[in-house]
């Protein structure tokens, strides 16, 4: 008896289950007749719904449902603006992109060069040489030299960039400025003043009346015109030119050496002096020289000063490059 009733109970639930609209209308449903999403059709009976059958007794479906289905964007919370900026940027990546390796190690410290390191050494070493034995070749200056050649202690320990001329003989001290001179010819030059009479000067005083003559006397003289010519002016000696160093100039070149030997000992001339050199091939008539250059010079200043000392110091012909 017990497993009849069990059959019974499972034939009729599904039907009972069957038989409610999926999903089910709202409360404030109007309508008699409802139509679930499956799409089969409902009456209203009472306050439950039971399903419209056929005559063979089967359900109707196959119709739209009275609601829309909700869907799944609808029932799902806003997204945030980082969310859809990264769905933007997301946006035709492949997979894999977005994966970034493990971050590099730090480089250890590149050591330093020794071979550089050596020669840094052996370049100190020779100028340190050179120093000694300018100063024991050169040995003390009289007592009195230096001051009478113009020779000041220097203020402040730095080298004297080309200033010691007198190679080491008077070390730490320093000569003036030279300042320019005026010749006698060029102030004469000068003070020439314009020949040309200005209209605004004063006029000149009169010479004393001579003694009033007779008019007869004076009637009976002929008058006599002299005509004078302007006396010819002095062809104006012409000033010196002034040298114009180029603005982009940054070096003093000595001169052009074909002799690789003179070329070398000017080189080691200028670097006695403080200056740091350069050197450049050179076309020297059918030969090729090299010319030897002093500098580069951080500013226009030192240029023109560093010329005009080279130019003291047995190179007249110096020009800046």
């Amino acid at each position: 008896m017990r497993v009849l009733i069990w059959v019974v109970m499972v034939l009729l639930l599904p039907g009972r289950v069957m038989a409610a609209p999926d999903p089910p209308p709202p409360g404030d449903y109007p309508g008699a007749q409802y139509i679930d999403r499956t799409g089969c059709v409902f009456v209203r009976d009472g306050k439950d719904w039971t399903p419209r059958r056929d005559k063979q007794g089967a359900s109707i479906c196959g119709f739209p449902p009275s609601q829309p289905a909700l869907s799944d964007t609808a029932l799902r919370e806003p997204v945030s603006p980082e969310e859809a900026l990264a769905e933007v940027l997301a946006q035709g990546l492949r997979s894999g992109d977005l994966v970034t390796d493990a971050p590099m190690a730090p480089l250890a410290d590149i050591a330093p060069d020794s071979g550089q390191a050596a020669l840094d050494a052996t370049l100190q070493n020779q100028i340190d040489t050179e120093a000694r034995l300018r100063s024991a070749m050169t040995g003390k200056a009289p007592d009195g030299l230096c001051a009478r050649l113009g020779y000041r202690p220097a203020s402040d320990a730095t080298p004297i960039i080309g200033g010691d001329v007198t190679q080491g003989l008077c070390p730490g001290m320093t000569a003036p400025q030279p300042l320019p001179q005026i010749t006698a010819r060029a102030a004469s030059t000068l003070a020439e003043p314009a020949t040309a009479a200005d209209p605004q000067a004063p006029a000149a005083e009169s010479p004393p009346a001579s003694k009033p003559v007779h008019r007869a006397e004076r009637a009976a003289r002929p008058a006599s015109v002299v005509a004078r010519r302007p006396a010819a002016a002095s062809p104006a000696e012409k000033p010196n030119p002034v040298e114009m160093i180029p603005a982009n100039a940054r070096y003093v070149e000595i001169g052009i050496y074909a002799d690789p030997a003179n070329a070398l000992a000017a080189l080691r001339r200028l670097s006695g002096l403080g200056y740091r050199t350069a050197q450049r091939d050179q076309k020297l008539g059918d030969k090729l020289g090299k010319a030897i250059l002093a500098g580069p010079f951080a500013d226009r200043q030192a240029l023109v000063a560093a010329l005009a000392r080279l130019r003291a110091n047995g190179y007249p012909r110096a020009v800046a490059r």
